[in-house]
């Protein structure tokens, strides 16, 4: 018996130490570090989502601004063209006399028309605009009623491009409009 404790006492022990044991501290650190990196992650996540939502919002702005530059551009172009053709229209000789005109660019099909002094019309009726092609039947132009004042505007109507004019006219309609007209011009333009 002596001697084997004797063999024991000579046998290496295994003292343990702090720098053996596994650094509880430094397994909590990692930790802390991965939740971090995964919280940066998810943040840099949404914030790139929500660039990407404002690049999107920027382009369709953009996108409508130059629509609507490209259709001033082209009112500006209809009302400066040398190929502008200007229509009077004008009804009897009543004081305030209504009068419209009517700047009209064929090969772009481009119109605007400007009327003032119109008298008012019930509420089931309207004002309808048309091209008198010189070649076909009327075209409806526009539909508008004036304001207060008898004033009103039919600007870039969708006409056909190509149309030659050989004048434009106005007669009073249903208040949804009419395909062809329905009853006899009240103002006829004549070009000048």
């Amino acid at each position: 018996r002596e001697r084997v404790l004797a063999a024991i006492a000579k046998e290496p022990r295994r003292i343990e130490t702090r720098a053996s044991r596994p650094m509880a501290w430094w397994r909590a650190f990692e930790w802390a570090g991965a939740v971090a990196v995964v919280v940066m992650v998810l943040l840099l996540v949404r914030q790139n989502n929500d660039l990407q939502r404002r690049v999107a919002d920027l382009q369709s702005s953009s996108a409508r601004q130059q629509q609507q530059l490209l259709q001033a551009k082209q009112l500006v172009g209809t009302l400066t063209s040398a190929d502008a053709e200007h229509y009077v229209l004008v009804a009897g000789k009543s004081p305030p006399q209504p009068q419209g005109r009517a700047i009209y660019v064929s090969s772009s099909g481009t119109l605007v028309f400007l009327a003032s002094n119109l008298p008012q019309l019930p509420p089931q009726k309207i004002y309808e605009l048309w091209l008198i092609p010189t070649k076909g039947t009327p075209i409806p132009a526009g539909l508008f009623r004036p304001n207060p004042q008898g004033s009103a505007a039919v600007v870039k109507p969708p006409l056909p491009a190509g149309t030659e004019a050989k004048t434009f006219a106005i007669t009073v309609e249903p208040e949804a409009g009419s395909a062809a007209p329905t009853s006899q011009p009240i103002m006829v333009g004549s070009k000048g």
